[in-house]
């Protein structure tokens, strides 16, 4: 994978890598629970597309993205985008079915962003087999495939699917400091269709997760497997063990998802 750590000037900004959090310490900060980490953990596990959204800045969309990335497979390669210079020469050089498209926003909003003709070009790699990371200023999946769909990118119907997961982000302020917290979690299928995997309501400390056959069909196609409760089970498991045996920052959670690959090469394998 593209080390994100030394590309900050595309992405998530100048000096934003210092001392960055991991998915460990997200955890710990509750911005999501451990058993909804262990669900995005298997989504990357299978190069499937995520995208962050949020409203307002400094959601910690990026934040989040980085921690999920330090997850995936070596085998996994990753094309950092470059926004308004962006070519896709790419394209010819990388495999598409092991290569994640780093996209640091969807917008127009500065010259590292994609936006326009580039979104289009983009989903139809996507359309090939390539699978992205993205974020997006927006406050629900729908709103997301809404902006997708009018000009000047103009997105069809029929490969909205390939925006995979929307981790929706709530920012609130606290007396002290700022809180951020995973709201939800949608599957996005083919239709477009919305399959919500997870919600968290902090107003009334409700939650739901995978609670619809619906939404673990879902999940268990998008990830082809028959043993869903087992794998997750089993990853939650792990999570807890390393929560348990600090030091969590990102570069120690990187090495021990290493060590998780070498060690279950089940994992690994194309």
């Amino acid at each position: 994978m593209t080390n994100l750590d030394n590309a900050n000037n595309w992405w998530g900004g100048e000096g934003r890598s210092q001392n960055r959090l991991s998915l460990l310490d997200l955890i710990g900060n509750e911005t999501l629970s451990i058993e909804l980490a262990a669900l995005l953990w298997l989504f990357v596990e299978n190069k499937t597309s995520i995208l962050t959204a949020a409203g307002p800045q400094l959601a910690g969309k990026t934040t989040l993205l980085t921690a999920l990335l330090d997850m995936a497979p070596r085998r996994y390669n990753s094309v950092l985008t470059q926004g308004r210079s962006e070519d896709f020469s790419f394209l010819d050089t990388t495999d598409a079915a092991n290569t994640y498209v780093l996209v640091p926003e969807l917008s127009d909003h500065t010259p590292a962003y994609l936006w326009g003709e580039s979104v289009s070009t983009l989903f139809d790699a996507l359309d090939a087999g390539y699978s992205m990371v993205a974020t997006m200023h927006a406050d629900s999946p729908e709103q997301v495939t809404q902006m997708l769909r009018q000009p000047p990118v103009a997105i069809p119907s029929e490969q909205l699917h390939h925006v995979g997961v929307v981790i929706n982000i709530r920012l609130m302020y606290g007396e002290r400091d700022m809180i951020r917290r995973v709201t939800a979690v949608t599957l996005i299928e083919p239709g477009p269709k919305f399959v919500r995997l997870a919600i968290s309501n902090d107003a009334d400390e409700s939650s739901a997760f995978l609670e619809s056959e619906q939404s673990r069909q879902a999940v268990s196609k998008r990830i082809n497997a028959d043993n869903l409760a087992t794998l997750l089970a089993q990853r939650q498991a792990i999570l807890e063990e390393w929560l348990a045996s600090p030091p969590n920052d990102a570069a120690s959670f990187a090495g021990r998802v290493a060590k998780f690959y070498e060690s279950n090469p089940s994992n690994t394998s194309e």
